[in-house]
């Protein structure tokens, strides 16, 4: 009887730690499908997950294969403009849907991945938000915006600027 006791207890704790303390995910990219964007593919890659460059690689030819821009973005979770784009896009604010389709965007959180840090590739900016256009191997076409592009952190303000960045003239 006392081993069934133990055997249930065991139990009830290794569920208790698995819900408590889920098991870190071994994924390189986190999709933002609870966004449902048409049009719009945004993934977010982790340092732990391996290298940048191959990993730039990676989603640069999935958006290729997909038809879309592949665009790196670095952001913050406490960053302004970073907060505004986030929240006219989970709005669906039709202004920046338009701006951003056809576009991979590939999110690098600057606090997970170290500003100046070699592991970012040469990749160089003062000022978040940064978008960075991709080619297929995944590396930087030279095209490059940022929030100084526009004043107040508004879709008025914001999507001219990043559909003339995507899409050109």
């Amino acid at each position: 009887m006392n081993k069934k006791v133990l055997l249930t207890l065991a139990m009830i704790t290794i569920l208790a730690c698995n819900f408590l303390f889920p098991p870190a995910r071994s994924e390189q990219v986190v999709t933002s499908s609870e966004l449902e964007l048409k049009g719009i593919t945004i993934v977010r890659l982790r340092p732990e997950a391996g290298d940048l460059q191959t990993m730039l690689t990676e989603e640069s030819q999935k958006a290729t294969a997909l038809g879309q821009i592949p665009v790196v973005e670095f952001d913050a979770s406490w960053c302004p403009p970073c907060q505004a784009i986030e929240q006219s896009l989970g709005d669906k604010n039709e202004l920046m849907l338009k701006a951003y389709d056809g576009t991979y965007i590939i999110k690098l959180d600057v606090d997970e991945w170290g500003w100046g840090d070699s592991d970012l590739h040469d990749f160089e900016f003062d000022g978040i938000p940064v978008y960075f256009k991709l080619d297929v191997k995944g590396k930087q076409t030279g095209a490059v915006v940022d929030a100084g592009a526009w004043n107040e952190n508004i879709p008025e303000n914001m999507a001219p600027v990043m559909d003339k960045f995507f899409h050109g003239e």
